[in-house]
């Protein structure tokens, strides 16, 4: 998966999670975070714990 689809997935997992009225879970402001193009706020503790998560 390149950069490009990346930010279509978190793009769409936003919209969706926005829609459904669900915006206080840490996968909704992970989403938030990268679609706005700041940090991933889960990404020091994916790494801590050796885990590189993909979409697909």
């Amino acid at each position: 998966m390149n950069q490009d689809d990346s930010l279509h997935y978190w793009r769409n997992m936003r919209i969706a999670m926005e829609v459904a009225g669900a915006t206080s879970s840490a996968i909704y402001k992970r989403a938030l975070a990268i679609t706005q193009g700041l940090p991933d706020p889960l990404a020091s503790q994916d790494l801590a714990e050796g885990q590189l998560w993909a979409p697909f």
